[in-house]
């Protein structure tokens, strides 16, 4: 299934049990969303960002 990256607009591809899982899942009361994606590459820039904001600032 191809996708478009939420923060980039790259479009990537992805093969996964969950994506067959959201096309096959069908609701009658719930208005059908789009579900959102983050390329692989967003998602290492977000890792790396989340793990940088936890770590204790370097004493002066």
């Amino acid at each position: 299934m191809e996708r478009r990256c939420m923060l980039c607009g790259r479009k990537f591809q992805t093969e996964s049990l969950e994506d067959e899982f959201l096309e096959k899942e069908e609701d009658i009361f719930s208005t059908p969303k789009k579900p959102s994606s983050v390329c692989p590459l967003c998602q290492a820039k977000l890792r790396h960002e989340a793990e940088d904001a936890q770590k204790n600032p370097k004493p002066v």
